[in-house]
């Protein structure tokens, strides 16, 4: 499994922004090999973490490939103060307690 973790400091998000964002969304869900996402919000700033599951490398490739995955990375001067991506491959995953909320989401 693999982690896309996308961390951001939000800047202005327009009816474009929001439009581009659900198309992207879409395109990952229907990307076979998409496994879910979750999102977490700095309590004492505005940075949000989005974490991005994939059965694969192929599957994240896949995704990659997308044109407006591709428009809004050219883009993001537009929407993000600043961005970061970071590409985890997972080794190992364990734990107790989360039940219906355990990784990766379903």
């Amino acid at each position: 499994m693999y982690l896309v973790t996308f961390r951001l400091d939000p800047g202005e998000y327009d009816e474009e922004f929001q439009k581009l964002n659900d198309a992207i969304q879409a395109a990952a869900e229907d990307t076979d090999g998409y496994l879910g996402k979750r999102t977490w919000n700095a309590p004492e700033s505005e940075e949000i973490l989005v974490v991005y599951y994939w059965e694969s490398l192929g599957a994240l490739e896949s995704f990659g490939v997308d044109s407006d995955h591709k428009r809004a990375k050219q883009r993001w001067t537009e929407w993000y103060d600043a961005y970061e991506v970071t590409v985890t491959e997972v080794l190992e995953t364990y734990g107790s307690g989360f039940g219906d909320d355990a990784d990766p989401p379903k």
